[in-house]
């Protein structure tokens, strides 16, 4: 998890050494790799899909203090959020599997 971490923060352009947030880049790296489980309907991912489930934990953290809207304005500006994983996010995602019958 250091290795997420450390490219989280580089993203987000806080220090590798500054920790006074970790508890919150784990929340959302723990909600990204959840939401895309559910997404792709797996139990795990493989690694190499590891910088998109950071990419979409940064636009989580970024995008924290607008969840819910769909729309936004002030103003003249106006900002339209997607619903759901972004498509940027989903393309690089592998796509979801279907799960027939019970087990």
């Amino acid at each position: 998890m250091s290795e997420l971490m450390n490219l989280m923060k580089r993203l987000l352009s806080m220090e590798p050494t500054d920790i006074s947030r970790d508890d919150i880049l784990i929340h959302y790296l723990n909600k990204a790799r959840s939401n895309i489980f559910g997404y792709c309907n797996v139990a795990i991912l493989p690694v190499e899909y590891d910088d998109v489930m950071v990419d979409y934990a940064v636009y989580l953290f970024k995008n924290r203090d607008s969840v819910g809207f769909i729309n936004k304005q002030e103003g003249e500006r106006s900002a339209t959020y997607e619903s759901g994983i972004p498509e940027s996010i989903r393309l690089a995602l592998p796509l979801p599997k279907i799960k027939v019958g019970t087990d």
